[in-house]
């Protein structure tokens, strides 16, 4: 199974979106830090950057073959420790939602890795037989499945993360040619059950009756952070409403901050660099030479992307609240580490040859 040692272009350009994202997200960082605090906040968020090249470093050079061949076992390993945080003392729970454990003084949301192994699951399933999404019969097994999966996920509850994960399903299955039929069929059972989520968590009823109802406390001070950033911003480290002004802005406000201090041409320069991503991302993804590869970066794509657009829209109102990070951008070290994994190994699965294998789960 061999891969090229060179890069193709449409790969580098990606690496350059990618980097530089992680570079704005550094200086975001850095520049909005409290006074006499600078130099801790370069510390820490740079150590999260070099977690996540490690983690893209090691996606790079995994097997592909043995990604395929161990997802479930790493998923079903996955699934139980998310039991275990919440009938056990081992989660943390911060803002009504138990997603975090404690390693140290370092706080992981294990969930954010299914991110990684759902994406592999599904794109393995499809690879090996591409009828499967020609019917509703195992397209419904399969979503079955995916509900077992996400179970301990919006029993934390974190319903942003299965979300996530819908869209990229069903942009994968459109990818390797699900009927509209199948589309029809599938998309009111999604809506019904999303519906019955939605009314079983109070807090994402919260959020969702406090956007329609208006403007919620944090757009509305995200919005302060446009209208004084203006086009230009105050410039770094010169902002008006860092400090706390508006909440989490370091990591699912961080948009907002940009705003203040870099004005709507920095807002408009990351929105540019995620157009770009997802160009060059699909594009790598139709350069591959086998379905398992093209399938696997395209869903890389979608889930960077999807994220990324969510939080965007958010910050400016147009979606309810929820705790969506800014991929490469806001501060988070499970984030940026599962993300970069998932990239790495979905860059390598478009450049290496990979045999036909059993499908996950066993689904015939």
């Amino acid at each position: 199974m061999a891969a090229s040692n060179k890069f193709m272009p449409a790969t580098l350009a990606l690496f350059a979106c990618v980097g530089a994202l992680a570079v704005l997200g550094l200086l975001v960082a850095v520049s909005s830090a409290p006074p006499g605090e600078a130099g801790d906040v370069l510390l820490r968020h740079s150590s999260f950057l070099a977690a996540a090249a490690a983690a893209f470093a090691v996606g790079l050079n995994l097997n592909p073959q043995h990604v395929r061949n161990y997802s479930v076992h790493a998923s079903i390993a996955l699934w139980l420790l998310l039991l275990l945080m919440l009938v056990t003392d081992l989660g943390r729970a911060a803002n009504a939602a138990t997603r975090w454990i404690q390693v140290g003084s370092v706080s992981l949301q294990p969930s954010l890795f299914l991110q990684v192994l759902w994406p592999v699951l599904l794109s393995s399933w499809i690879a090996k037989d591409p009828l499967r999404v020609q019917s509703a019969s195992p397209i419904f097994k399969m979503i079955g499945l995916f509900f077992v999966l996400m179970l301990p996920v919006l029993l934390q509850p974190d319903f942003g993360s299965v979300v996530i994960l819908i869209a990229v399903s069903g942009c994968v299955m459109l990818f390797a040619g699900l009927p509209f039929r199948v589309l029809l069929v599938s998309v009111p059972l999604l809506l019904v059950v999303g519906a019955l989520a939605v009314f079983s968590f109070d807090h994402v009823l919260s959020r969702i009756d406090s956007w329609s109802g208006g403007v919620p406390e944090q757009v509305m001070r995200a919005q302060d952070a446009f209208r004084y950033g203006g086009w230009f911003g105050a410039g770094p480290g010169n902002g008006v409403l860092k400090f706390g002004y508006i909440p989490e802005s370091t990591t699912d406000f961080v948009l907002a901050l940009i705003a203040d201090e870099w004005g709507m041409i920095g807002v408009l320069m990351v929105w540019s660099l995620f157009m770009a991503f997802t160009f060059f991302g699909l594009r790598v993804a139709r350069q591959s030479s086998h379905r398992y590869g093209i399938l696997l970066m395209g869903a890389t794509t979608v889930v960077i992307s999807f994220q990324a657009a969510y939080n965007m829209a958010m910050v400016v109102g147009a979606l309810p609240v929820k705790g969506l990070p800014l991929p490469f951008v806001s501060r988070g070290g499970t984030s940026l580490m599962a993300l970069a994994l998932l990239l790495g190994i979905a860059i390598n699965s478009t450049r290496s040859r990979i045999r036909t294998q059993s499908a996950p789960f066993g689904i015939k």
